[in-house]
């Protein structure tokens, strides 16, 4: 009836309910706080490397003797939009 020891049964399992809609809003909810938690420790990971990056960016200016004009770098505009209206 059997050829090999991998065809026998393994015995009785042991039957599984389905998820009720109260279970699976719960496993998402936890699913949700657990998500938020991991983007919390992304933003920490990625705000330490772009700080990372910027002190060896100065400290590599400083050793060369560069300034933001060297690098073609132009500084940025104070006010976007339209320009305010004079009084007079």
């Amino acid at each position: 009836m059997y050829k090999t020891d991998n065809d026998l049964p393994k015995g009785w399992v042991k039957p599984v309910a389905k998820p009720t809609p109260e279970t699976l809003r719960a496993r998402i909810a936890e699913l949700r706080t657990e998500l938020a938690e991991a983007e919390g420790q992304l933003r920490e990971m990625e705000e330490g490397a772009r700080l990372e990056a910027l002190v060896k960016v100065r400290n590599l200016m400083r050793a060369f003797e560069l300034t933001p004009a060297d690098l073609g770098l132009v500084p940025a505009a104070k006010r976007r939009g339209r320009p305010r209206k004079n009084s007079g």
